[in-house]
């Protein structure tokens, strides 16, 4: 008996270690990151750091201790500033995924003609690539809106006065070589590194649609995207951090926001690029002052119940269209002296103890109807768009239209449209084959002929 014991065990952790691995795996797939004005330093990290992970985050963007570093800083720092015997001793656990905040300035502007200046830029960026390697950070957490005093020195606007009337192309063609040169030196000690920019190409496409991208404020930034994309190796990552969806009111703006990026957006890269562009990750953002009106600027009239909504359904929606992280940004709140609002930690493990749930689902159908989620009521409407039936095994999608005026329905993995039908049957099935791999988020969504949407978020 003792021995049929043994044998049972053994059968057991040959079978249930490698799916709990993999159950976790899919898990770990999408990331929590919380960034905010309490953003900790280095100092607070390594003091107190076992407290901090008990707060329902994946990890944090953090700063040195003597200020947030600004990227085109042109000051010798020593290696002290850069603090590597302080970052070895951070004993990381739960927060598996942290990023290092850096703007995306210089107290004496950009230096984009000066190959002097970047050649001291460039030593600085091989010294936080160090602090990078050294923290077992993932990346930089990267700010590159300007949002101080001196518009000067905002390294993204372009006037010929500011570069000896080279016109807007020659200024460009300094950027891009500087866009590489960062990249490059980031990827020194980190080649896997991952640039999390909260804006990449959103704001200047918005500023675009009512100026001249050489009169717009950043200008000169999709240059500096193409340079990042030229110099990147096949470890590191460039990801859209999307400012835009703090602001979100439903589930359309989260499915759609990937393709907008990749459709619309990369119109502002050289077409040389633009393939190198489109395997950019997508992230999403959540504001907690925005949607708990924080501010008086931001009141909406919602009852507080309403505001919880709206955050547990653009939490969750954020959740399954980001490729990995959802940013959990704050202003007037400080997690790590426990000044949040009441409620909002349950909410957050809420939501991911029903992703990590429909993640691991093992089920060989998954099956449900497609509905038009509104935060403003308390259960979604009653609009009944299509029934699904999703075979994991043969990787097929049954779909059963429940009104006749749908003419058209999408697939996406995470942020990236997959499959799409126009004028689909009333009863009809999508072979995905190669195109979606089982991995990340499995999202439909159709169209009506008022354009009407209704979602189905499968696993």
């Amino acid at each position: 008996m003792f021995k049929k014991t043994i044998v049972f065990i053994e059968f057991l952790v040959m079978v249930l270690i490698p799916f709990l691995l993999n159950a976790q795996n899919k898990w770990n797939n999408k990331k929590l990151i919380e960034f905010g004005w309490d953003y900790p330093n280095v100092s607070l990290l390594k003091n107190n750091i076992s407290g901090m992970e008990k707060k329902p985050f994946d990890g944090v963007v953090f700063s040195f201790d003597f200020k947030i570093y600004t990227a085109f800083d042109t000051v010798q720092y020593a290696d002290s500033k850069f603090q590597f015997n302080d970052l070895s001793k951070i004993q990381w656990g739960k927060f598996t995924d942290n990023f290092l905040f850096i703007r995306g300035s210089g107290s004496t502007g950009p230096h984009w003609l000066d190959d002097d200046s970047w050649g001291k830029i460039s030593r600085n960026l091989i010294k936080i690539s160090k602090a990078l390697a050294i923290s077992k950070a993932k990346g930089i957490g990267f700010d590159p809106e300007y949002n101080f005093s001196d518009s000067m020195l905002n390294p993204w606007i372009y006037r010929p006065s500011l570069y000896n009337n080279l016109s807007y192309q020659e200024v460009g063609n300094y950027v891009r070589k500087r866009g590489k040169q960062f990249i490059q030196a980031l990827q020194t000690y980190k080649p896997d590194v991952k640039i999390l920019s909260f804006w990449l190409l959103g704001l200047v496409y918005a500023q675009n649609k009512v100026s001249p991208i050489e009169k717009t404020g950043m200008a000169l930034f999709p240059f500096f995207v193409e340079g990042m994309l030229e110099g990147g190796n096949n470890l590191s990552n460039i990801i859209e951090g999307n400012e835009f969806s703090y602001w979100y009111p439903d589930f359309t703006n989260f499915v759609l926001n990937g393709e907008y990026v990749r459709e619309k957006e990369i119109k502002l890269i050289n077409t040389n690029l633009q393939p190198d562009f489109k395997n950019i990750s997508v992230a999403k953002a959540i504001y907690l002052d925005g949607l708990y009106a924080k501010l008086p600027r931001f009141e909406k009239g919602f009852d507080k119940q309403t505001k919880e909504r709206w955050l547990t359904d653009n939490l969750y929606f954020a959740y399954k269209t980001t490729d990995k992280y959802v940013w959990f940004y704050n202003e007037h709140v400080n997690w790590w002296k426990n000044q949040v609002d009441p409620g909002v930690e349950e909410i957050i493990n809420e939501v991911r103890n029903k992703i990590y749930s429909e993640a691991n689902n093992t089920n060989s159908q998954i099956n449900g109807e497609s509905s038009i989620p509104n935060f403003k009521e308390k259960e979604p409407n009653d609009y009944r768009g299509f029934f699904y039936n999703y075979n994991q095994k043969t990787n097929t999608i049954g779909i059963k239209l429940l009104k006749n005026t749908i003419n058209n329905l999408q697939v996406y993995q995470n942020s990236r449209l997959i499959y799409k039908v126009d004028n689909p049957g009333t009863d009809f099935k999508i072979y995905l084959d190669k195109k979606y791999n089982k991995t990340g988020n499995l999202i439909l969504m159709s169209k009506d002929n008022k354009g009407i949407r209704s979602v189905a978020f499968v696993n």
